[in-house]
């Protein structure tokens, strides 16, 4: 454990609960209890925070912090540039570091993290904290204990929790794995609720989860560069909008559309059914309406006689066409004779079922 640590027995049951506990893990809420009362018992923490990098891949993590919950909001928006905490154990992955150590001569009163604390209703004063790292190149989240009272954190502290990180990362490695499962199931099933093409993107309008079929409709409608990170780069920019609005929106449906001749491609957005906490996911439904006719006797006819063979489609006889045209029924006749001329058709039933799209 790098220094010498010795434990009283009661202290060694903790740990070897909390190690059990952790190898048996299902949810970031196992993970918080398994070590919430070594971290607070043996460390004399007053209060415990571990977030977690989002199953989804959205920016930010997920807490699981009870007690210093108001201090965490948005905290991946301000954390950045306002957090020493942050700044500091960012350089230096999976080791856990105090604030006399992060702040480097500084006082802890003049930070932005001290001043949200007391904003948030807590009397912070000494921090213990690390961010986790499955590799240099695997970000899996943070842990982060706080004292009110004036007593520091120790050399012990710090080295106690640097010997559980493997552990705790292992844990957190599970979960993620257990957790990506079950949330792309339920967007799955989610999709699969509807009779059309899918999927469901982040606030930054990257791709979760499509349904299979969603793929070759885009191919039909998008070139290459018409993506961005396999998602059409007009449906990114819109979902960025949407989601600059934080909240400011009704949770309705909002829709785009696509012509390409006859046809539309119409694509609808709505807050997703999945929740998460802190997230925001949008659930993209795409339906296309295409013309009933077949291309190639479609690319025969005017944009009149196209519209006299989709009333001829409807069910409309001569006189129909004429009313609704608003010419004479003569015309009318014309315009449905040159429309069997011009496909082959022999007749209104024919060019319903020949002409109909396969």
């Amino acid at each position: 454990m790098g220094m010498d640590l010795t434990f009283t027995s009661r202290e060694l049951r903790l740990i070897r609960e909390m190690e059990k506990r952790l190898r048996s893990v299902r949810t970031f809420e196992d993970i918080y209890a398994a070590i919430q009362e070594v971290m607070e018992r043996i460390c004399r923490a007053d209060h415990l925070a571990v977030g977690f990098t989002r199953t989804d891949g959205s920016p930010g993590l997920e807490w699981v912090a009870p007690t210093v919950q108001p201090l965490l909001a948005r905290y991946s928006v301000w954390a950045p540039q306002g957090c020493f905490v942050y700044q500091y154990t960012l350089d230096q992955p999976n080791k856990p570091a105090r604030e006399s150590q992060m702040l480097a001569g500084r006082s802890l009163e003049s930070t932005e993290t001290y001043e949200r604390s007391r904003a948030a209703g807590l009397k912070l004063r000494h921090v213990l904290a690390t961010l986790l790292f499955k590799t240099r190149q695997k970000f899996q989240g943070g842990l982060a204990m706080y004292k009110d009272s004036s007593r520091e954190f120790s050399a012990r502290d710090e080295a106690l929790l640097e010997a559980f990180i493997p552990l705790i990362n292992d844990a957190v490695s599970t979960v993620q794995y257990i957790e990506a499962l079950r949330f792309k199931g339920d967007l799955l099933t989610a999709l699969s609720m509807e009779s059309w093409p899918g999927m469901v993107l982040n606030a930054m309008g990257r791709r979760i989860e499509e349904t299979g079929t969603t793929r070759a409709v885009l191919n039909q409608w998008f070139t290459l560069n018409e993506f961005s990170h396999d998602v059409p780069s007009e449906w990114v920019d819109y979902v960025k909008w949407l989601s600059s609005l934080d909240g400011l929106l009704l949770p309705i449906e909002r829709t785009l559309e696509k012509k390409r001749g006859r046809d539309t491609l119409k694509v609808s957005f709505k807050p997703s059914t999945i929740l998460r906490p802190g997230c925001t996911l949008w659930e993209v439904r795409i339906r296309e309406e295409l013309h009933w006719m077949r291309e190639d006797w479609a690319r025969k006819l005017s944009r009149r006689q196209m519209e006299v063979a989709d009333l001829v489609k409807q069910g409309a006889g001569d006189a129909d066409i004429a009313q609704e045209l608003k010419i004479s029924l003569h015309t009318a006749k014309e315009h449905t004779k040159a429309v069997y001329k011009k496909t082959g058709a022999e007749g209104r039933l024919d060019l319903v079922t020949r002409g109909q799209r396969s």
